[in-house]
């Protein structure tokens, strides 16, 4: 049950799940509301209207904005096709090593579709779903946005550097600051676990340690951090 106006109109412009029903709040609707009926009228799926309390019972969050999608799980892409990417001009990725937070995960990935990032890769497993919650998170990003899925993210690394792209870990303690660092050829980029950050293995699979360096007190979570990050390497060489 895909909640939020964003994302169910992003999920119905993209046709990337299997649609099934829209259900809008009952009563006089919003211009926003009345777009989704137009959008879900033209695909042909049936719009029911309930209250406020019964969409949230639906959805079971109370920030459904007056929208929820019945709908199928949203397919992912596979390594194969990322690995291409390396041979497509100046490619950028993002994986994140067992980030399982959906808001975090979601905010993140909001900052990869606008700073126009290639794609974002997650492990298969200890990462977050791609639930309703991340995709709300996401303001509807994660609807249309390449999200490419693996089953070890070492080796993924590891076939990255291969394939030609240069493979950048994040850290407090990293080597390279990142407004010293120049992108001159395809970049993952791999940020940790807020609690744990990059593991090991991972973190092997490095050719170097981007940091952030902040002059004030503690340190920013994962979309902050991904927000700076993004910002920087995508500005013009």
């Amino acid at each position: 049950m895909l909640y939020g106006i964003n994302s169910v109109a992003g999920a119905m412009q993209a046709r990337r799940r299997r649609l099934a029903r829209l259900y809008l709040k009952a009563g006089r609707p919003s211009s926003r509301l009345s777009g989704l009926r137009t959008q879900a009228e033209e695909l042909g799926l049936t719009v029911t209207e309930l209250s406020s309390g019964e969409l949230e019972v639906l959805c079971g969050s109370p920030g459904h904005q007056g929208a929820v999608l019945a709908c199928g799980a949203l397919p992912v892409r596979l390594e194969a096709e990322c690995l291409r990417l390396a041979g497509r001009g100046l490619p950028l990725l993002l994986v994140l090593d067992e980030v399982q937070d959906p808001q975090n995960f979601g905010a993140a990935l909001r900052c990869c579709a606008v700073f126009g990032i290639d794609g974002m890769v997650l492990p298969r497993h200890h990462a977050s779903p791609l639930s309703p919650a991340a995709s709300k998170a996401s303001a509807g990003y994660l609807e249309s946005f390449p999200v490419y899925s693996v089953a070890n993210l070492a080796r993924f690394l590891e076939n990255c550097r291969k394939s030609g792209f240069w493979v950048a870990g994040t850290s407090a303690q990293g080597d390279t600051p990142l407004h010293t660092f120049t992108r001159e050829q395809p970049l993952v980029v791999v940020m940790g676990n807020e609690a744990r950050g990059l593991r090991p293995l991972v973190s092997r699979q490095c050719d170097f340690q981007i940091a952030i360096p902040t002059p004030g007190q503690g340190s920013l979570n994962v979309a902050a951090a991904a927000a700076v990050l993004l910002y920087q390497l995508t500005l013009p060489r």
